[in-house]
């Protein structure tokens, strides 16, 4: 069963904006984790959890000052006129920019809170075991944001096919649709 031209493009609006909404709630995850202690630098905060925020925040400037705009111009427009190429060439590759970048976040999220976990459950500490509670509970905390940004991707990557899709289909580029 094929889908038209129309569905394609709504397919990839849906997934542009489940992908931001996604992507607001990595952030305000990620911005809400806290340590229940504190430490005088935050060196616990780790460089990579920033640049998730920042992956997630291009992200979503991208979705939303680029790639929305031509999606909406193009469900409205498709009846009408044939979309054009170029137009179709800059969302797709905005797509694909946005799907590398979230992939780099989602990567960077996960290893450093792994890493992150496993030494601080492997440590000695001088207190009690107070910090070591506080920092597990904080890096627990730290995978869920990025999970968020791993559904983000994948929605990201959802959408680069639907665009991929019109491409193709825009300057008959393909054989067999």
């Amino acid at each position: 069963m094929a889908l038209s031209q129309t569905a394609w493009m709504a397919a990839g609006l849906g997934a542009r904006l489940l992908m931001i909404a996604f992507l607001a709630m990595t952030v305000q995850l990620a911005l809400a984790n806290h340590t229940r202690l504190t430490y005088s630098d935050d060196w616990c905060k780790l460089p990579s959890y920033t640049y998730m925020v920042a992956a997630a925040v291009i992200g979503m400037a991208c979705s939303v000052l680029l790639q929305l705009p031509v999606a909406v111009y193009l469900l409205f427009k498709s009846k009408r006129t044939t979309p054009s190429a170029l137009l179709l060439d800059i969302s797709l590759s905005a797509d694909m920019v946005a799907t590398v970048l979230l992939a780099s976040g989602v990567g960077a999220g996960f290893g450093a809170t792994d890493a992150a976990l496993r030494y601080t459950r492997y440590m000695t500490w001088d207190d009690d075991g107070e910090t070591r509670k506080d920092l597990i509970d904080y890096y627990d905390k730290a995978e869920l944001p990025a999970v968020f940004l791993l559904i983000g991707m994948v929605l990201s990557m959802a959408a680069t096919v639907a665009s991929t899709r019109l491409r193709a289909r825009a300057t008959n580029d393909h054989a067999d649709l």
